[in-house]
């Protein structure tokens, strides 16, 4: 659909002499420019920050969400049952934290390999394997047990996954423009997170009254219905690809004022350190290149304090604190389920992922990422301090609202850095970021705990932060300067 006849059908809110629709606001009075395009309006001093629009999410957005949710049910549902109900899989309590850790040790390696598999052979044909591959995992759960059966189908999880992460972001840039990708982008991930609140609720059910082979039969059964939705995303031969910009540089947002570097005399070792870090892409320009990995390090800041360090420690916290527990209203409550309440926060939040990506839409999204930050900090520091832990199970669902938040807007701006041809490699390499980070959070964390206590664990956490948030602010200061002067995100 032609992007102005999106404006002009999309419902209009008004406010003053502006009027504001699902492209932007248009100053109506404005007579010296009649013929204004409203997407380049931008929102007038006062008025309402959040004007949600009717959100129109592409045909092949949905069905790649349908598979991402119905596939990573089985997996979801793991981590709810596995550690209440070691005996039901024959392993030991002790096992437990490798199994669960495996997957994401595999992805270091299979991110490439999902990339070169986009490449070589299109989305179709790696999809479909990975599916089957994911609905053979989920009933290896079921009908297998000991430690062997347990770890191969966590590591087969692992490879299947960088497959459906990989082609969701590719579906995702393909189908969105950037004055759009942070809605849609929130709208994958959330209907993703849709699906993993599901297994854990409805798994954790199936389990308790059905047994463990019947439980993970039925959600390898639903895991089939991704099959049919995957001839869905193949695009017909007449199918535009969304707008982008001109790709000598190949960013969609990018400071138009950066001149690619066009000959380079670098050292083998310093391109060679720039593949490692980013993937190759010789073409972008130095400035570009580091604000890829500056969102990568980014990312992977976030994956690994508050993803990974946090809530790796959360229950150890609360056992710390609140030994027996705590009554609320009359109730009392195990420490299992205050953490498991406080870690649900974070999957709820992240609900709203269209919201946040709408937000980045229309006022920057580097906005977005340099405000999560300090409210990440704060909810560490009020962690670190004993006197302050009330105070900080309160703040911590708007920690997590930021997580998501920021999350949210990095993704999108990855892609519109990304260029079109190697979209795939320069994604897998951002996800790898995020493994890392996953990875090693929740091992620094109780390694550190040996010798220090959580208040020095929960300081780190916060330099770390305050450390990405200078790092970001500073190489993206030009183009939050831009978008303070009312940028028109076109």
């Amino acid at each position: 659909m032609n992007p102005r006849a999106i404006c002009h059908s999309s419902p209009d809110l008004f406010y003053g002499r502006f009027r504001a629709n699902a492209c932007g606001w248009t100053d109506v009075e404005d007579h010296a420019n009649p013929g204004r395009d409203p997407q380049q309006g931008v929102a007038p001093h006062g008025a309402p920050i959040i004007v949600l629009p009717a959100l129109t999410v592409p045909r092949r957005v949905m069905f790649m969400t349908a598979v991402s949710a119905a596939v990573i049910m089985g997996d979801s549902m793991i981590y709810n049952v596995l550690p209440s109900g070691v005996e039901a899989f024959g392993v030991s309590v002790g096992l437990v934290g490798v199994l669960l850790s495996a997957n994401r040790v595999v992805r270091l390696a299979s991110n490439s390999l999902a990339a070169w598999a986009l490449e070589r052979f299109g989305i179709i044909a790696p999809l479909t394997v990975a599916i089957v591959i994911a609905i053979a995992t989920t009933a290896m759960y079921g009908v297998g047990r000991g430690f062997v059966v347990l770890v191969a189908a966590r590591m087969m999880w692992g490879v299947a996954f960088s497959v459906f992460r990989l082609t969701g972001y590719m579906v995702v840039i393909e189908e969105s423009r950037d004055a759009n990708r942070g809605r849609i982008m929130g709208f994958f991930t959330s209907g993703v997170r849709t699906g993993s609140i599901f297994g854990v609720l409805a798994g954790g059910l199936l389990f308790d009254v059905a047994g463990k082979t019947a439980s993970f039969l039925v959600m390898a059964g639903l895991g089939l219905l991704a099959l049919p939705a995957v001839a869905a995303l193949r695009r017909s031969s007449g199918a535009a690809v969304a707008p982008s910009a001109p790709q000598s540089s190949s960013t969609d947002d990018g400071d138009s004022s950066v001149t690619p570097i066009e000959t380079r005399e670098r050292g083998g070792k310093h391109e060679r350190l720039w593949a490692f870090l980013v993937s190759p892409v010789p073409e972008l320009s130095l400035e570009e290149r580091r604000r890829v990995l500056t969102v990568c390090f980014t990312y992977f800041c976030f994956h690994l304090v508050m993803n990974g360090v946090l809530v790796g420690s959360l229950g150890y916290l609360m056992s710390q604190r609140l030994p027996s527990g705590a009554t609320i209203m009359g109730v009392a409550l195990g420490i299992a389920t205050l953490n498991g309440f406080l870690i649900s926060t974070r999957w709820i939040v992240g609900l709203a992922a269209p919201i946040f990506g709408y937000v980045g839409d229309r006022h920057g999204r580097e906005k977005v990422v340099i405000g999560a930050l300090p409210v990440c900090v704060v909810g560490l520091a009020l962690l670190a301090v004993p006197s302050a832990f009330t105070a900080a199970v309160v703040w911590l669902p708007l920690a997590f609202g930021a997580v998501a938040a920021a999350i949210t807007a990095l993704d999108s701006t990855i892609g519109g850095l990304a260029p079109r041809h190697r979209r795939a490699r320069v994604m897998s390499r951002y996800a790898t970021w995020q493994d890392v980070g996953s990875a090693i959070g929740p091992l620094a964390a109780y390694a550190v705990l040996d010798f220090a206590s959580l208040t020095l664990v929960y300081l780190t956490g916060a330099a770390v932060l305050v450390v990405a948030l200078a790092v970001f602010s500073f190489v993206f200061r030009a183009q939050v300067e831009v978008d303070s002067m009312g940028d028109p995100r076109t």
